[in-house]
């Protein structure tokens, strides 16, 4: 059995959120061919793609939600595996088929190798990007579903190992933002970090986002007086890399962060989302989330190579970002209601490791 599972408005929207400002953030790919400016404002730099941290604490958030003291290890990891493996096969498969087509599609300097394929189908820790390149979140992920089950099978689901857990996290977050290496300039944290690639996973700042969305929820059904004494530690490791980080470890404290305080504002503000068109239009889109996110790479790159193709003003930088980031978001839409929800519901049906009914909310 599993914890009950909330369908909450809130998390719809930060999912929403975290999706759009993804796709926002690589609106470049649809002017580089025609424009070398930028429309992106000095103070959002630092925050670009700020949506990975919070996709990151709500994933802590909905999976510590949905783990139940009598969980079991492998059914945990296998709902996790069906949850994300489909829809990210179907995409990197398009992608590998992109470059078949035409080798000159750039790979994220993906090297066609065996070893390389089955990591990235496999989602396993790289140190460069897999074949999608988005996919690298999902490595994390997977990084933190581990110690889920790892949690699972040794000390259990109860209350306080999911707290024991919540200040393993942080410290694996502080030690990664702490001793690990400078990240690639894409994001920071992001593949190209520290020298080995399952422990730069391990002892990565994004444990403490995934910490911090897994600590909010546990202090959400504590008493009152317990909710501070639980949370000191947690509190003090993540403050403890103010001190001692590298310039480049503090950019990732800053943007996780910005991250969790925009997640507590929304969990704190829940009562104001109430049942009108507004809040059930970001509910679909918080469904296709993961669609989005999975999709909008290859919508927005071959949107890009072919408006490259014409001879568009530079003055055009901004309606056609708007354009194609409005685009792309449908397409994710689309893809989740023809293919993504479709799978998820055969696979329910005939899943032993996935509940039937609704489908569960994820941070992707």
């Amino acid at each position: 059995m599993t914890a009950q599972v909330e369908r909450r408005t809130e998390i719809q929207w930060l999912r929403a959120l975290a999706a759009c400002e993804v796709v926002i953030c690589h609106s470049n790919l649809l002017t580089k061919h025609f424009t070398t400016g930028t429309i992106t404002p000095s103070w959002y730099q630092p925050l670009s793609a700020i949506g990975v941290e919070l996709f990151f604490v709500v994933s802590g958030y909905v999976i510590c939600m949905r783990v139940g003291p009598s969980q079991k290890a492998g059914a945990f990891l296998g709902s996790r595996i069906l949850r994300l493996y489909p829809m990210y096969w179907i995409f990197t498969s398009l992608a590998v088929i992109a470059y078949l087509l035409n080798p000159t599609w750039h790979l994220n300097n993906f090297a066609p190798d065996f070893v390389s394929m089955a990591k990235s189908y496999l989602i396993l820790p790289q140190m460069g990007f897999p074949i999608l390149g988005v996919g690298w979140t999902l490595e994390y992920e997977m990084i933190f579903y581990g110690s889920v089950a790892v949690m699972l099978l040794t000390i259990g689901g109860s209350n306080s190992a999911k707290l024991l857990l919540a200040w393993l996290l942080a410290a694996l977050g502080a030690i990664g933002i702490i001793m690990g290496g400078p990240p690639s300039p894409m994001i920071a944290g992001a593949p190209g970090a520290g020298s080995n690639a399952i422990l730069s996973h391990i002892f990565s700042p994004f444990m403490l986002a995934f910490g911090f969305g897994w600590l909010m929820r546990l202090l959400e059904e504590m008493k009152p007086h317990e909710r501070g004494l639980n949370a000191l530690p947690f509190g003090l490791l993540a403050i403890t890399p103010l001190w001692l980080a590298p310039e480049w470890g503090l950019l990732s404290s800053y943007r996780i962060g910005v991250a969790s305080l925009i997640f507590a504002i929304f969990i704190s503000c829940r009562r104001i989302f109430v049942d009108d068109a507004l809040n059930r239009f970001v509910w679909k889109l918080g469904d296709a989330s993961f669609s989005i996110y999975l999709s909008h790479w290859l919508v927005l790159s071959a949107c890009g190579k072919l408006l490259g193709r014409f001879d568009i003003p530079a003055s055009f930088d901004v309606p056609v970002r708007i354009v194609g980031i409005a685009f792309s978001i449908a397409v994710g839409v689309l893809v989740f209601v023809t293919v993504e929800k479709p799978i998820d519901r055969r696979l329910r049906r005939r899943s032993p490791v996935i509940p039937a009914g609704k489908p569960v909310p994820s941070a992707l």
